[in-house]
């Protein structure tokens, strides 16, 4: 079963007019949806992810939230934000929760870091803390992070079932 659960801190206020997320609740019951690529100048994600298939949006909810407040969500949940409409920015960190039996199925590497317990798996590269803020080692190790997770990421097929 998929055990990912993703958490989205806002560090600025995101209201509905700055395109706060919007989810269908219950819909992480449906399970992985295909989705679809596609190719958007306005669109922040990193491959434009869109559902392929049709979802009923009629229960679609509004998570506004507070600087400093957080959202919780399975990855399964059908989510999505609209553009910022608001004189303000909408600024949040994307955290992933996986406990350390869950494995990568894309075929590199990708880190992560231990935030509770003891890993036996070894599934992940270890995500090392910072030993200073923004060290010229810190932010090597970082963009190689992302690399590794931008080519993990384009690895996948999403339109796949």
């Amino acid at each position: 079963p998929i055990c990912h659960v993703a958490a989205w801190v806002a560090l600025t206020d995101a209201p509905i007019e700055a395109g706060c997320m919007e989810v269908v609740p219950g819909s992480h019951k449906l399970g992985q949806l295909r989705h679809a690529e596609m190719q958007d100048p306005e669109n922040l994600l990193s491959r434009g992810q869109a559902l392929a298939v049709d979802v009923d949006r009629t229960r679609t909810t509004f998570m506004p939230v507070k600087a400093g407040q957080f959202s919780l969500h399975h990855t399964h949940l059908v989510h999505n934000s609209r553009p910022n409409r608001s004189s303000d920015r909408r600024i949040g960190l994307g955290i992933s929760y996986i406990p350390t039996h869950a494995r990568c199925t894309a075929k590199n590497r990708v880190t992560a870091m231990l935030v509770r317990g003891e890993d036996r798996y070894g599934h992940f590269d270890d995500e090392r803390r910072p030993t200073v803020e923004a060290g010229p080692e810190e932010r090597a190790f970082h963009a190689d992070a992302v690399a590794r997770f931008r080519a993990m990421n384009a690895s996948l097929n999403l339109a796949s079932d």
